[in-house]
């Protein structure tokens, strides 16, 4: 048996049981319970938690074992363990009128999502590990910051490396209702480092504002002052939101590092709640890079230098859903993003994908989700292919993909 298989095994029959009864708290909390250390925010607010996601994605793709461009489920037809998650934190209370000190850390330890959430210049090792691939898993300090609330400027900090606010979707896969990633997520950022400051206004009305040091990037040569920063309007129901977030900076490519992590981003979020259980999601997002060069792309499956200087990208992402109870949600997701040069995933042109599927939370300790997606290229027959030293041309891929993902997450 692999240790794969051993692992996978270890989780069903030492930490399944663990979720016998929804009322149960998770496994960390139990333990700590049990040792008589102090939980809760009027002792002290340290939490320890985390969770296991795991998935097998069957796809139509049977040549390479990759569904990429599609993310973070890449696998094809394997077994894939995204994420074993390691949460600890002192989270903040801000309905209490006082000062505040607090901290989160979010790693990853390991698990496959590393080879995308990893930032520049913080473990990149692990990305030529296997005689210059990626190891297939890995570790990533994703989140490590301090926070603060200060009562007076109604106002939360945070100071280190944490998530991104541009896009509706997360690294955390429990706080996504599907078991992929959007495209245009996979393309724009997932963290940064620096520091953010968010307002509250007033009951409707908050901003946002920070200097971080990119996209992705933990200091170094990489890394420049960006700006990041929003608006957010919510109703008074709490069922209508409006949002619009954005980073900006030099937005140039580094030419000598051959790094993508300085970029410009536009976001307009858009939520709706029809009813307690039916809601409705639209985002857009914009984002540009200018000072490209000799970065190999794939179009018509020719592959050429994408032309140098400026390259663009866009998505729009629109979600349905609906809640049957607690226990169980439906998703619809509707995409289309562009990557017109074909600087971001490799292939130029315009990318649809189409995605249903449930959230089933069996024990508060035990989600079950499934997922059919079908994806399609308008240019390029990228899932599948393979690179023809010959004669250059990207060969045996398909313009469309079907796959079909059924995933768990074990919190504990």
């Amino acid at each position: 048996m692999g240790p794969m298989k051993k692992t996978v095994l270890f989780f069903f029959v030492c930490i399944f049981p663990a979720f016998s009864r929804a009322d149960d708290p998770l496994l960390l909390t139990r333990l700590m319970q049990q040792a008589n250390l102090p939980l809760g925010a009027d002792d002290a607010p340290i939490q320890i938690t985390g969770f296991t996601n795991g998935n097998f994605t069957a796809s139509t793709n049977t040549h390479t074992g990759s569904n990429l461009p599609m993310g973070m489920n890449y696998l094809s037809n394997n077994f894939n363990l995204e994420q074993n998650t390691l949460i600890i934190q002192s989270p903040l209370d801000t309905s209490r009128e006082r000062f505040q000190l607090g901290f989160r850390t979010y790693t990853i330890l390991p698990g496959s999502d590393y080879q995308f959430t990893l930032s520049n210049n913080l473990m990149n090792g692990q990305l030529t590990g296997n005689d210059g691939s990626p190891n297939t898993y890995g570790f990533d300090p994703t989140e490590f910051h301090l926070l603060a609330w200060t009562p007076a400027l109604k106002t939360q900090w945070k100071v280190g490396r944490f998530f991104t606010i541009i896009c509706n979707e997360s690294v955390d896969p429990t706080q996504n209702r599907l078991v992929s990633r959007a495209m245009t997520f996979m393309n724009n950022p997932f963290t940064h480092t620096g520091v953010l400051a968010t307002t509250s206004l007033d009951d409707n009305w908050s901003v946002s504002n920070g200097v971080v040091q990119g996209a992705d990037v933990f200091f170094g040569p990489a890394a420049q002052a960006n700006y990041l920063g929003g608006i957010t309007w919510i109703s008074n129901e709490q069922d209508r939101s409006i949002a619009f977030n954005t980073m900006l900076g030099s937005a140039e490519y580094d030419k000598r590092l051959q790094t993508q992590n300085q970029f410009d981003v536009f976001e307009i979020l858009l939520n709706r709640g029809w009813s307690e259980s039916f809601h409705q999601t639209l985002d857009l997002l914009y984002s540009f890079e200018n000072g490209i060069d000799g970065i190999t792309v794939t179009r018509d499956n020719q592959r050429y230098l994408a032309p140098g200087g400026f390259s663009n990208w866009y998505g729009a992402i629109h979600y349905l859903t609906k809640d049957f109870g607690e226990k169980l949600s439906v998703t619809n997701r509707l995409e289309l993003f562009d990557d017109p040069q074909g600087v971001r995933t490799g292939f130029a042109g315009l990318y649809f994908t189409l995605s249903q599927g449930f959230v089933w939370k069996f024990r508060d300790g035990l989600w079950l989700r499934n997922e059919a997606r079908y994806d399609y290229h308008s240019a390029n027959a990228c899932y599948g292919a393979v690179i023809d030293s010959t004669t250059n041309q990207a060969m045996g891929g398909e313009h469309g993909l079907f796959t079909y993902s059924i995933d768990f997450i074990l919190r504990w």
